[in-house]
């Protein structure tokens, strides 16, 4: 589809969207009228997030577009400080948006995959810079290449057809483990860091236990289905399984541990992997086409709404696709 098709389809879907569902949920101060509406806020937002097809490279660029070209679809757009400041104040609106998407796309779902990817703040050096007063993130190491990061890491939930069905932000030294027990437990409406028991055979004696405000809102967790998750070996571990499954109701199928003896069984383990590929392929999109490992964000609210924002694209740009008829995954040329 053109760029105007592109706006036209986008306003029309988020701005029915937002009456049915958000209108009464969000508050406003008294004040001046609006200058722009939240739809209007919602749909440059998440055309902002595009890479690929459109004019603009970064979410600064596409506000430099609008005001210069595209007065023609929103003839009242907002300078970059007072469009950021709405866009913030609509966090909330681009999760549950996401959420909306996840139900329509993945009805039909029989299991969900999980899996961990770096989300950069910066580079190392940069961090190491005491000018840097901003930064709220940490030293961690993952991703593909299991190098070390500073910044945060992103717990992605992706249902069989690689639709975004849920998320955790957190610090990029958080275990995996500790973000999947954040996630499943906001999932079933109490978000908690509960710690499975210690074998009595062994004592530890320094635990790294995250505070709940290192890692994002219960509210990008998304919905429970009763699903079952495909993890990887980051997310192994007998004691942590159990306790998922116990507190939860939430099955968790991961790779045993090297240091757990006994047989694994080589069938399982293809099918394991074969089946979590999709995963792996929804991160890349996200990294190629709206730039997750790069958000540039200054503040941890400007980081939640960016990597919102970005889920809620991605889930749209996959409707887009099924609208027009083609694969889902076809998002480089879904704009031309």
């Amino acid at each position: 589809m053109d760029l105007d098709t592109f706006f036209t389809t986008l306003y029309c879907f988020v701005d029915d969207w937002y009456k049915r569902e958000m209108t009464d949920l969000m508050k406003r101060h008294a004040g001046p009228a609006l200058q722009m509406s939240d739809s209007e806020v919602l749909t440059v937002a998440i055309a902002g997030q595009w890479r690929a097809g459109v004019p603009w490279r970064s979410e600064r660029g596409v506000v430099r577009f609008m005001l210069q070209k595209g007065r023609s679809w929103f003839p009242r757009m907002l300078k970059r400080s007072q469009f950021n400041r709405r866009v913030r104040d609509l966090w909330a609106a681009f999760v549950c948006l996401q959420q909306e998407l996840a139900q329509l796309l993945s009805s039909s779902a029989s299991y969900e995959v999980v899996d961990c990817a770096p989300v950069p703040h910066c580079s190392l050096g940069q961090a190491i810079s005491h000018d840097r007063h901003w930064l709220f993130g940490k030293k961690g190491r993952g991703g593909n290449h299991g190098g070390w990061y500073y910044g945060e890491q992103l717990l992605l939930c992706a249902s069989e057809n690689g639709v975004v069905t849920g998320w955790m932000l957190g610090l990029a030294n958080i275990d995996d483990r500790w973000l999947m027990e954040a996630f499943v437990s906001s999932r079933r409406g109490c978000k908690r860091l509960t710690e499975p028991e210690l074998p009595r055979h062994r004592t530890y004696k320094t635990r790294r236990i995250p505070s709940p405000e290192s890692i994002s809102p219960a509210l990008c967790a998304g919905q429970y289905r009763g699903l079952t998750y495909l993890a990887d070996g980051g997310f192994s571990g007998p004691r942590w399984i159990r306790l998922w499954l116990r507190e939860y109701g939430a099955e968790v199928i991961a790779p045993r541990a090297s240091n757990i003896k006994g047989d694994k069984p080589s069938k399982t383990m293809r099918w394991l992997r074969a089946h979590r590929q999709i995963v792996e392929t929804v991160i890349a999109r996200l990294a190629d086409y709206f730039e997750l490992q790069r958000v540039n964000a200054h503040s941890e609210l400007g980081m939640l709404t960016r990597i919102a924002a970005k889920m809620a694209a991605y889930n749209i740009a996959i409707l887009f696709n099924r609208m027009c008829g083609r694969r889902d995954g076809a998002i480089e040329t879904l704009i031309c």
